[in-house]
């Protein structure tokens, strides 16, 4: 913590210089208004611009598929509005498949990912990303209500592929989980170059959204293990399931109606639903032992997110 001293102004006030860096990061100007406001011996000082992070140039050639997919993204959570992307060959591994992608194709993927975000220049070998819509931090309430929706229908859809074996209901589970992501990425940016109004919960935001982010990453890896296993789940695997995404449900409900008997009653639903994944485990098939054992840890990421809620009302 920095310590500035108090200049005497006139007879009655006293001011203190603003940080140079604070106020290069927010582009501010002589004449240009900040808020102030006191909380205890706190006195806060916030402004209604955005963090000015500007552009970064990067070097993706020793960068699988997914491993440059991601990097590019985080650069786009972190705030940045402007990458350049260079590579020195046209293609990439892609492991998964076990074949090689076109980059530009690639990049033109992520573009999906990236809300505002387009391809300005492309050449064979550099790729520059940029910011052509800005974004607007008010944005932040309705996005992330429509991640927790999105996912709990996303959640809803494999389900129900599960217990009718369907395996069309079961595949649209990895376009939705690309359509979440897309919204999830925009939450953690906007919470990165806008913060949250409540300052100290910015941390708790992030947190509660970059879990959701696991959940539906989840989601997506069972949906695909769930069409290689191509059979009808037994019915025990299924009520378990079932009790997982009800969890989820819970947890939605809990977060924007917040009290403590749902806290009490999404904890005796994650105990009650590893109490009958144990009890039931001789019932069911080992491929399907281990696909719930894999599906177990979306109740331990509630748990962690029920702590963040809480975190939440202080």
């Amino acid at each position: 913590m920095e310590q500035r001293k108090l200049i005497q102004h006139g007879r009655s006030s006293l001011t203190i210089a603003l940080p140079a860096k604070w106020i290069k990061q927010y582009g501010l100007l002589k004449g240009e208004s900040v808020y102030v406001s006191e909380e205890g011996q706190q006195l806060i000082v916030s402004t209604d611009q955005s963090t000015k992070i500007g552009k970064i140039s990067v070097d993706i050639s020793h960068l699988d598929r997914t491993s440059a997919l991601l990097y590019i993204q985080s650069l786009y959570r972190f705030g940045y509005n402007e990458i350049e992307v260079n590579f020195r060959k046209p293609k990439t591994v892609h492991y998964r498949k076990g074949e090689e992608v076109r980059i530009s194709t690639l990049m033109h993927y992520t573009m999906n990912r990236l809300i505002g975000f387009e391809i300005v220049e492309q050449s064979p070998k550099r790729i520059l990303i940029k910011q052509v819509a800005k974004e607007a931090g008010e944005d932040f309430t309705v996005i992330l209500r429509r991640v927790f929706l999105l996912m709990k229908e996303t959640s809803a859809s494999l389900l129900e592929g599960i217990r009718i074996n369907d395996h069309n209901l079961i595949s649209s589970v990895e376009e939705k989980h690309d359509n979440i992501t897309k919204f999830v990425t925009y939450c953690l940016r906007l919470l990165n170059v806008h913060g949250y109004p409540d300052v100290k919960k910015t941390c708790f935001y992030y947190h509660i959204i970059a879990s959701l982010d696991k959940i539906v990453d989840i989601l997506k890896y069972n949906a695909r293990d769930a069409i290689k296993y191509d059979k009808n789940f037994h019915k025990d695997s299924v009520k378990i399931l079932f009790l997982i995404h009800d969890s989820l449900v819970k947890y939605y409900e809990l977060f924007y109606k917040f009290n403590y008997k749902k806290v009490d009653e999404l904890s005796e639903n994650r105990d009650k639903t590893k109490n009958l994944l144990q009890k039931k485990a001789k019932n069911v098939p080992v491929e399907e032992l281990l696909y719930l054992t894999s599906h177990k840890q979306i109740l331990e990421i509630l748990l962690d997110l029920t702590d963040s809620r809480m975190g939440l009302e202080y």
